[in-house]
C-alpha cells in the first residue's frame, strides 16, 4: 500500500532529517526559559547590587532556596541550550564523519563539565561550604 503514497505524504511530519522537529522545539523552549529566568535573575541582581552589599549578604542571597534554585535551573537550562544549538551547528557544518564525532564528543564533555562545575559551585554556596 505504501507504493501508492506520494513522496510528500511519506515525508510529512518527519522534519528535515526524520527527527529535526523535536530538536527545534527543545531549542526554542530552552531559549524561552532562559529569557524568563535570565530576566528574573537580572532583576534580583540589580536590586541586590543597588544597596552595595557585602560578600556575606550576597552569599546569603544565593543560599536562599528560591534564588539558589533559580540560579541552578538557569545554569542547567543554559547548558542544555548550548548543547542543543551547538550540536545543530556541528551536524550542519562539519561533513567529515570522524571530525563530526570528535566535535560532538568534545561538545558533550564541555557542556557537562561546565554545567557540573556551575551546579557544584552554586550548591557549595547554598550549603555553606
Amino acid at each position: 500500500m505504501a507504493q501508492f503514497r506520494s513522496a510528500r505524504s511519506l515525508a510529512r511530519g518527519h522534519g528535515a532529517a526524520g527527527a529535526g522537529t523535536g530538536a527545534f522545539l527543545w531549542e526554542r523552549l530552552t531559549a524561552a526559559a532562559l529569557i524568563v529566568l535570565g530576566a528574573a535573575l537580572l532583576v534580583q541582581l540589580l536590586c541586590l547590587s543597588a544597596g552595595g552589599v557585602t560578600l556575606e549578604e550576597a552569599r546569603a542571597w544565593l543560599a536562599a532556596p528560591v534564588t539558589g534554585g533559580l540560579t541552578l535551573l538557569f545554569f542547567v537550562i543554559a547548558m542544555v541550550n548550548a548543547y542543543l544549538c551547538s550540536r545543530v551547528l556541528i551536524e550542519d557544518y562539519i561533513h567529515v564523519p570522524a571530525q563530526s564525532l570528535l566535535a560532538l564528543i568534545g561538545l558533550v564533555v564541555l557542556t557537562v563539565g561546565l554545567g557540573a562545575t556551575a551546579v557544584v559551585a552554586v550548591l557549595r554556596v547554598m550549603f555553606g561550604q
